[in-house]
């Protein structure tokens, strides 16, 4: 008869893992505060030892944290000029806002939409870009969208190479730890004037699997996975605050 073997699911020994080590933690920075009678050796080494396993996600957060709370709303230089209804000129978002498309071209219902969502705070025109995957590639268009009375005039597009007033670029910047997070910097630029009204950021954090705990605590691909940390952008609020409100 052979021998039993009882396997156990790594997913189960994830818990007990961590737990036990975060206790191993604990117990040795309580014997150096009992050591040194000092609440700030206690946290030191409490910190050293956590570290060691979760150093990056410790980083991960304390970033996260800073671009939210620090660098949320303090990159609004100027605002952009608006009309008596309270609407910009025109906008050119290509290669920023990437509309996906389900057929060859924009679709009467799509291209209504765009309008509809646009035409509340934009007077002209809005440029977009399309984006089709198709043979195993992406392929991108830029697409002027007219708006309001202007979709209507057909002298307007007689003037094709109009600029849009306002343009969004999005730069990738170079991290300073690129293995903790990645970074798009976002310029809103009066193209009239030159000026930068604003900028915004977008912030990824990427996983590994090649850390301490991968090896010794169970933290497989899923866990990282689990735990890691949403994307965070204040782009979505500085355009409102240009643009919208």
């Amino acid at each position: 008869m052979p021998p039993l073997e009882l396997v156990v699911p790594e997913s189960f020994l994830f818990i007990p893992a961590n737990l036990s080590y975060i206790s191993f933690c604990f117990f040795i920075s309580f014997l150096f505060f009992r050591l040194f009678k000092s609440i700030i050796v206690f946290i030191l080494v409490l910190l050293g030892f956590l570290s060691l396993m979760y150093s990056d996600l410790i980083l991960k957060y304390g970033i996260k944290n800073y671009y939210e709370i620090i660098k949320e709303n303090s990159t609004i230089y100027s605002y952009p000029i608006k009309n008596e209804e309270g609407k910009i000129d025109s906008l050119s978002t290509s290669r920023v806002y990437n509309f996906p498309l389900t057929k060859s071209s924009l679709s009467k219902s799509e291209k209504d939409n765009i309008v509809q969502l646009h035409e509340l705070y934009i007077s002209k025109f809005i440029d977009i870009t399309t984006v089709r995957y198709r043979y195993n590639k992406y392929f991108y268009n830029d697409k002027r969208i007219f708006l309001n009375v202007y979709k209507y005039d057909n002298s307007f597009l007689e003037d094709v190479n109009q600029k849009a007033k306002y343009t969004i670029r999005r730069d990738q910047k170079e991290s300073s730890y690129p293995s903790l997070y990645s970074k798009f910097e976002y310029k809103f630029i009066d193209n009239w004037t030159n000026d930068t009204l604003a900028t915004a950021y977008s912030l990824s954090f990427p996983i590994s699997t090649n850390k301490l705990r991968n090896r010794f605590l169970y933290w497989t691909k899923e866990k990282e996975l689990e735990f890691s940390l949403d994307s965070v952008q204040n782009f979505d609020t500085i355009y409102k605050k240009l643009f919208i409100d």
